[in-house]
C-alpha cells in the first residue's frame, strides 16, 4: 500500500484497493468517516446498514492488509492506521 499526502485543501486520494474493497465508483459515492472509542477512524462506504459481525470482519480485513503494507515498519508507526498511511503520516 502506498503512502500518500494530505493536500492543502484537506484531501487524499483513496487507493484503488480499498475503492474496490468498499465499491466506491467516481463520481456517485461517498464515504462516512467516524471515530471508535479506541481512537481508530474508520472510512466506510456511506449508506452501509452493516451488521456488527460484518463490521468487525472488515475492520479485521482491513486490519490485516495495513499490518501487510505496513511490515518492517516499527509498531509505533503502525498506530496511525489507515488515515495516517493514508495522509502520509509515516
Amino acid at each position: 500500500m502506498a503512502t500518500h499526502r494530505l493536500t492543502i485543501k484537506g484531501q487524499v486520494t483513496i487507493p484503488k484497493e480499498i475503492r474496490d474493497y468498499l465499491g466506491l465508483a467516481e463520481g456517485n459515492s461517498s464515504v462516512d468517516f467516524s471515530i471508535a472509542p479506541d481512537g481508530t477512524v474508520v472510512v466506510k462506504k456511506a449508506g452501509e446498514a452493516a451488521h456488527a459481525s460484518s463490521l468487525r470482519t472488515r475492520a479485521q480485513r482491513a486490519a490485516r492488509s495495513v499490518q501487510q503494507a505496513c511490515s518492517g515498519r516499527s509498531r509505533e508507526m503502525n498506530r496511525g492506521g489507515v488515515l495516517a498511511l493514508l495522509a502520509g503520516g509515516f
